[in-house]
């Protein structure tokens, strides 16, 4: 499918994933709404892209964005879920506000957002939503566990409405995606704990983007990236006791690389 002229709508896109994925459909030629919350990404200067703040946890803003999107364009083709948070430590060392933020983040605007979006898709008879997910939302992550919560929730959820929408020409899509090379990574490389995230190399934001522009041409339910983690990530997701007895080797395995990816980030500031 020819993405030049599309109408694409990317939450989160002053991120590392999002940022990454409104410039790859802007080298497609797509229409691109990038929507940020409190950085703008000042570096989407191309005339194929809108830069819109909103703060999407809040159900107004949806309709605002929206509805502004069709008075510019008059369709909405694809909007792609990209925004996220995650606040890593120990459960109980986390705040209610925190907890509140990842599951408003991750999980409940997301939600409100979609349906608001289906409206419209079903009017126009077409559309294509994508999730952003993780393997976080298949293998537990200790240490992350809210966070990992609300990537489960949106596996299940976005399966689930796929399977209501089969009929229709309305697509949904999930990429779950392995640790990304973000500002959210080094948010939980500086924790004391060993994250799981780091148990393989991260992989880079051009490599997702690069999946989702294959994604929104051939749609699939869910893809796993990388393709070779797919059937381990869901062995330990599908077996707890699997998981739990593996786990101190996962958990030492991470500790070093967390170690070493922490080396190189130092060494990589101070050539800077």
């Amino acid at each position: 499918m020819r993405l030049k002229d599309k109408v694409v709508i990317v939450t989160g896109g002053s991120g590392g994933i999002g940022n990454a994925i409104v410039n790859k459909l802007s080298d497609c030629q797509a229409n691109v709404v990038s929507v940020y919350n409190n950085n703008c990404p000042l570096s989407q200067s191309n005339e194929n892209i809108l830069l819109v703040k909103a703060n999407l946890t809040r159900s107004e803003e949806w309709d605002r964005l929206l509805a502004f999107t069709l008075s510019i364009y008059g369709r909405i083709d694809v909007l792609i879920n990209c925004a996220g948070f995650l606040e890593p430590g120990d459960f109980l060392s986390l705040q209610e506000d925190q907890l509140r933020k990842m599951i408003n983040i991750n999980f409940t605007s997301v939600l409100f957002g979609i349906q608001k979006t289906l409206m419209i898709m079903k009017k126009q008879g077409f559309g294509h939503i994508i999730n952003i997910g993780s393997l976080g939302g298949i293998v537990p992550m200790p240490y992350s566990a809210a966070y990992s919560a609300t990537k489960f929730a949106l596996r299940g959820f976005s399966i689930s409405i796929a399977q209501e929408l089969k009929d229709t020409a309305i697509e949904i899509s999930l990429i779950t995606a392995d640790s990304v090379n973000t500002k959210m990574l080094d948010r939980e490389a500086i924790e004391q704990r060993p994250s799981i995230s780091f148990y393989h190399k991260p992989l880079s934001p051009q490599l997702v983007a690069r999946e989702i522009i294959k994604a929104i041409r051939k749609p699939k339910t869910e893809i796993i990236l990388p393709g070779k983690k797919k059937l381990s990530a869901l062995l330990l997701g599908s077996f707890p006791n699997l998981f739990n007895f593996l786990y101190p080797l996962i958990e030492k395995h991470s500790a070093h690389n967390q170690k070493t990816y922490n080396e190189l980030r130092r060494v990589e500031m101070k050539v800077k």
